[in-house]
């Protein structure tokens, strides 16, 4: 019951969904990042039931592709989209490592985050509208998850650059080791829908989607000595866009 309870805090604070309790203060995400993975394939359970519901009423793949896409950002609030932005407004100033960190922290996005997001966006809409739906009910399965375990690694891995922000307080509570318990489930659902597809491609999906998370958040470590909040997000997002676009070279 805990584990459950502990789990739906998390959601509560990367969705939108209304119905959970969200957190009353910093102090309760203390070690809530493991379930991140575990939340986004959840995630990936809503979204591929809102391409069920939307196919029938919609058999046109661009239509479809916007829909999904729309519920996306609605179920999560934009809120990783948003650490993309800022984010991209940053590392793409040309500042130094402070200004950088003092720009990431203004809430008004310019025009670096604006090209992100849209570029980011395009991506993932085109993506999804190249599929075909069997492939694209998978990938919207697996790939949330995946990402959000980059993210784990992610705050794991490297320190956090800021003294003090909404980021850290996943910083201190995360351990390496935790990437292998917070794998499970999506690993789990990995196989199932690998085997119950028959289609065992699908499982290129994990490292199609992980490694460029990784990468990116090697190269914002290299200019930030470190991540943020924002740039978690930005992880996550940049790994589903990239697992979306693998899938949809690769596995049409």
């Amino acid at each position: 019951m805990k584990l459950l309870k502990r789990f739906l805090l998390a959601a509560s604070y990367v969705t939108t969904l209304p119905f959970l309790r969200k957190p009353e203060s910093e102090a309760e995400l203390f070690g809530l990042a493991k379930y991140l993975p575990a939340v986004g394939t959840a995630l990936g359970g809503l979204l591929a039931l809102s391409l069920i519901a939307i196919g029938q009423i919609s058999h046109a793949p661009l239509v479809t592709a916007a829909l999904v896409l729309i519920c996306w950002i609605l179920l999560t609030g934009a809120i990783h989209l948003d650490g993309l932005m800022d984010s991209a407004d940053g590392l793409f100033s040309h500042r130094s490592r402070e200004r950088m960190l003092e720009i990431m922290r203004d809430s008004r996005v310019g025009n670096y985050g604006v090209i992100a997001g849209v570029c980011l966006l395009l991506c993932k809409f085109a993506a999804l509208a190249s599929m075909p739906e069997q492939v694209m009910l998978y990938s919207l399965l697996l790939i949330p998850g995946w990402a959000r375990w980059t993210e784990v690694y992610t705050i794991a891995r490297y320190p956090y650059a800021r003294e003090e922000g909404m980021g850290k307080i996943w910083k201190i509570s995360t351990r390496t080791y935790q990437l292998i318990p917070a794998a499970i489930l999506p690993t789990a659902v990995s196989i199932a829908c690998a085997t119950l597809a028959h289609l065992p491609e699908l499982l290129l999906l994990i490292p199609l989607t992980i490694v460029p998370g990784i990468l990116l958040a090697f190269w914002i470590n290299a200019i930030l000595k470190g991540q943020t909040g924002d740039t978690y997000g930005a992880v996550v997002e940049f790994s589903e866009a990239a697992g979306l676009v693998f899938a949809a070279i690769l596995l049409v």
